[in-house]
Protein backbone atom coordinates (compact mmCIF):
# COMPACT_ATOMS: atom_id res chain seq x y z
CA UNK A 1 0.00 0.00 0.00
CA UNK A 2 2.82 2.66 0.56
CA UNK A 3 4.63 1.67 -2.15
CA UNK A 4 1.31 2.45 -4.69
CA UNK A 5 0.78 5.03 -2.90
CA UNK A 6 3.90 6.20 -4.18
CA UNK A 7 5.56 7.28 -0.34
CA UNK A 8 9.20 9.14 -0.80
CA UNK A 9 11.58 10.04 1.54
CA UNK A 10 10.21 13.71 1.72
CA UNK A 11 7.01 13.17 2.51
CA UNK A 12 5.58 13.78 6.31
CA UNK A 13 2.74 10.93 6.58
CA UNK A 14 0.00 10.74 9.00
CA UNK A 15 -1.30 7.37 9.82
CA UNK A 16 -4.30 7.30 11.76
CA UNK A 17 -5.00 4.33 13.68
CA UNK A 18 -2.21 2.97 13.66
CA UNK A 19 -2.87 -0.17 15.23
CA UNK A 20 0.17 -2.29 15.18
CA UNK A 21 2.18 -0.04 13.15
CA UNK A 22 1.95 -1.74 9.97
CA UNK A 23 1.33 0.77 7.58
CA UNK A 24 3.44 3.34 10.01
CA UNK A 25 6.71 0.68 9.47
CA UNK A 26 6.24 0.59 5.68
CA UNK A 27 5.68 4.66 5.13
CA UNK A 28 8.61 5.19 7.29
CA UNK A 29 11.14 2.18 5.67
CA UNK A 30 10.48 3.98 2.49
CA UNK A 31 12.15 7.02 4.62
CA UNK A 32 9.08 9.24 5.48
CA UNK A 33 8.83 11.10 8.14
CA UNK A 34 5.43 9.42 9.92
CA UNK A 35 2.87 10.80 12.39
CA UNK A 36 1.69 7.24 14.15
CA UNK A 37 -1.77 8.04 16.04
CA UNK A 38 -3.61 5.66 17.72
CA UNK A 39 -6.44 6.16 20.53
CA UNK A 40 -6.03 2.78 22.41
CA UNK A 41 -3.29 3.21 25.22
CA UNK A 42 -2.25 -0.36 25.31
CA UNK A 43 -1.24 -0.02 21.07
CA UNK A 44 0.03 3.48 21.55
CA UNK A 45 2.46 2.02 23.91
CA UNK A 46 3.13 -0.94 21.72
CA UNK A 47 4.02 1.74 18.75
CA UNK A 48 5.99 3.39 20.79
CA UNK A 49 8.34 0.35 22.01
CA UNK A 50 8.46 -0.99 18.58
CA UNK A 51 9.54 2.77 16.85
CA UNK A 52 11.65 3.72 20.09
CA UNK A 53 14.84 3.90 18.08
CA UNK A 54 13.60 5.34 14.77
CA UNK A 55 14.18 8.94 14.50
CA UNK A 56 11.61 9.05 11.63
CA UNK A 57 8.25 7.92 13.41
CA UNK A 58 6.67 10.16 16.25
CA UNK A 59 3.63 8.36 18.21
CA UNK A 60 0.91 10.26 19.79
CA UNK A 61 -1.92 8.28 21.62
CA UNK A 62 -5.24 10.30 20.81
CA UNK A 63 -8.10 10.53 18.75
CA UNK A 64 -6.57 10.71 14.94
CA UNK A 65 -10.02 13.14 14.54
CA UNK A 66 -8.80 15.51 16.90
CA UNK A 67 -5.42 15.60 16.02
CA UNK A 68 -4.36 19.15 14.72
CA UNK A 69 -3.79 19.02 11.11
CA UNK A 70 -0.68 20.44 9.32
CA UNK A 71 -0.96 23.37 7.55
CA UNK A 72 2.37 22.52 5.28
CA UNK A 73 1.96 19.54 2.74
CA UNK A 74 1.41 16.44 4.29
CA UNK A 75 0.35 12.83 3.77
CA UNK A 76 -2.12 10.09 4.88
CA UNK A 77 -2.53 6.57 5.04
CA UNK A 78 -4.49 4.69 7.09
CA UNK A 79 -6.65 2.32 7.76
CA UNK A 80 -9.46 3.55 10.28
CA UNK A 81 -11.86 1.37 11.62
CA UNK A 82 -15.11 1.46 9.01
CA UNK A 83 -17.27 2.90 11.60
CA UNK A 84 -14.61 6.07 11.70
CA UNK A 85 -14.42 6.23 8.11
CA UNK A 86 -17.24 8.70 7.38
CA UNK A 87 -16.18 11.37 10.18
CA UNK A 88 -12.32 11.27 9.64
CA UNK A 89 -12.85 11.68 5.77
CA UNK A 90 -15.16 14.89 7.09
CA UNK A 91 -11.89 15.61 9.12
CA UNK A 92 -9.67 15.30 6.24
CA UNK A 93 -11.39 16.91 3.13
CA UNK A 94 -14.09 19.70 4.45
CA UNK A 95 -11.42 22.51 4.87
CA UNK A 96 -9.21 22.34 2.15
CA UNK A 97 -6.84 25.13 3.39
CA UNK A 98 -5.07 22.68 5.52
CA UNK A 99 -1.98 20.66 4.20
CA UNK A 100 -2.91 17.59 2.62
CA UNK A 101 -1.95 16.51 -0.87
CA UNK A 102 -3.33 12.57 -1.02
CA UNK A 103 -4.99 10.41 1.50
CA UNK A 104 -4.76 6.55 1.01
CA UNK A 105 -7.27 4.56 2.99
CA UNK A 106 -8.93 1.59 3.75
CA UNK A 107 -12.41 1.87 3.26
CA UNK A 108 -15.75 -0.76 2.61
CA UNK A 109 -15.83 -1.46 -0.51
CA UNK A 110 -18.95 0.69 -1.18
CA UNK A 111 -18.01 3.25 -0.25
CA UNK A 112 -14.61 3.61 -1.89
CA UNK A 113 -16.85 2.71 -5.04
CA UNK A 114 -19.45 5.85 -3.97
CA UNK A 115 -16.99 7.85 -4.04
CA UNK A 116 -14.83 7.27 -7.12
CA UNK A 117 -18.16 8.02 -8.82
CA UNK A 118 -17.23 11.60 -7.85
CA UNK A 119 -15.48 11.89 -11.13
CA UNK A 120 -18.25 10.37 -13.62
CA UNK A 121 -21.57 10.93 -15.11
CA UNK A 122 -23.62 9.93 -12.50
CA UNK A 123 -25.63 12.40 -10.30
CA UNK A 124 -23.17 13.39 -7.13
CA UNK A 125 -24.18 12.83 -3.47
CA UNK A 126 -24.03 15.83 -1.03
CA UNK A 127 -20.30 14.70 0.26
CA UNK A 128 -19.18 14.53 -3.50
CA UNK A 129 -20.48 17.78 -4.29
CA UNK A 130 -19.19 19.48 -1.36
CA UNK A 131 -15.77 17.98 -2.00
CA UNK A 132 -15.50 18.04 -6.00
CA UNK A 133 -13.66 21.27 -6.22
CA UNK A 134 -10.98 20.14 -4.14
CA UNK A 135 -10.52 16.49 -4.29
CA UNK A 136 -9.94 13.89 -7.12
CA UNK A 137 -11.10 9.99 -6.30
CA UNK A 138 -9.88 6.95 -7.50
CA UNK A 139 -10.84 3.62 -6.15
CA UNK A 140 -7.73 1.20 -5.82
CA UNK A 141 -7.20 -2.48 -5.21
CA UNK A 142 -10.33 -4.47 -3.63
CA UNK A 143 -9.09 -6.25 -0.24
CA UNK A 144 -10.97 -9.18 0.19
CA UNK A 145 -12.36 -9.69 4.19
CA UNK A 146 -10.44 -12.67 4.36
CA UNK A 147 -7.19 -10.48 4.84
CA UNK A 148 -8.33 -8.73 7.81
CA UNK A 149 -8.45 -10.10 11.87
CA UNK A 150 -10.28 -10.06 12.75
CA UNK A 151 -12.11 -10.36 9.53
CA UNK A 152 -15.09 -8.05 8.40
CA UNK A 153 -18.64 -8.69 7.39
CA UNK A 154 -17.45 -7.01 4.17
CA UNK A 155 -14.68 -6.26 1.46
CA UNK A 156 -12.28 -3.42 1.51
CA UNK A 157 -10.86 -1.53 -1.00
CA UNK A 158 -7.65 1.71 -0.82
CA UNK A 159 -9.66 4.56 -1.51
CA UNK A 160 -6.86 7.44 -2.99
CA UNK A 161 -7.89 11.13 -2.76
CA UNK A 162 -5.73 13.54 -4.17
CA UNK A 163 -5.72 17.66 -4.35
CA UNK A 164 -6.75 18.93 -7.47
CA UNK A 165 -4.58 21.10 -9.17
CA UNK A 166 -5.79 23.38 -9.53
CA UNK A 167 -8.53 23.64 -7.54
CA UNK A 168 -12.11 24.75 -9.16
CA UNK A 169 -12.48 27.24 -6.08
CA UNK A 170 -10.33 29.03 -4.00
CA UNK A 171 -10.13 26.94 -0.90
CA UNK A 172 -11.26 30.29 1.00
CA UNK A 173 -14.65 29.78 -0.73
CA UNK A 174 -14.69 26.38 0.94
CA UNK A 175 -17.87 27.36 4.02
CA UNK A 176 -19.61 29.50 1.79
CA UNK A 177 -19.44 26.97 -0.80
CA UNK A 178 -20.28 24.12 1.22
CA UNK A 179 -23.89 26.44 2.42
CA UNK A 180 -24.55 26.88 -1.45
CA UNK A 181 -24.59 23.01 -2.17
CA UNK A 182 -26.79 21.79 1.41
CA UNK A 183 -29.73 24.61 0.12
CA UNK A 184 -29.25 23.55 -3.56
CA UNK A 185 -29.20 19.61 -2.84
CA UNK A 186 -32.35 19.88 -1.49
CA UNK A 187 -34.11 21.69 -4.97
CA UNK A 188 -34.62 19.33 -7.86
CA UNK A 189 -32.75 18.64 -10.24
CA UNK A 190 -29.52 18.77 -8.71
CA UNK A 191 -26.00 19.22 -11.17
CA UNK A 192 -24.80 15.93 -11.78
CA UNK A 193 -21.24 17.05 -12.33
CA UNK A 194 -18.73 18.70 -10.24
CA UNK A 195 -17.75 21.83 -12.62
CA UNK A 196 -21.78 22.07 -13.10
CA UNK A 197 -21.97 23.10 -9.58
CA UNK A 198 -18.97 25.06 -9.46
CA UNK A 199 -20.72 27.19 -12.48
CA UNK A 200 -24.10 27.53 -10.40
CA UNK A 201 -22.01 28.95 -7.03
Amino acid sequence: MAREADIVASDVVIDVGAGYGALTAAAAGRGARVFSLEIDPALAAGLTGRFATSSSVTVFECDGLEFPLPSTPFRVLANPPFHRTAALLHRLLDDPTRGMVRADVVVQWQVARARAQAGEQRPLDLAGAQWGPWWCFRRGRRLPAALFRPSPSVDAAVLTITRRRPALLPAADAPRYAEFVRRRFATTPAPRRVDDWVRCF
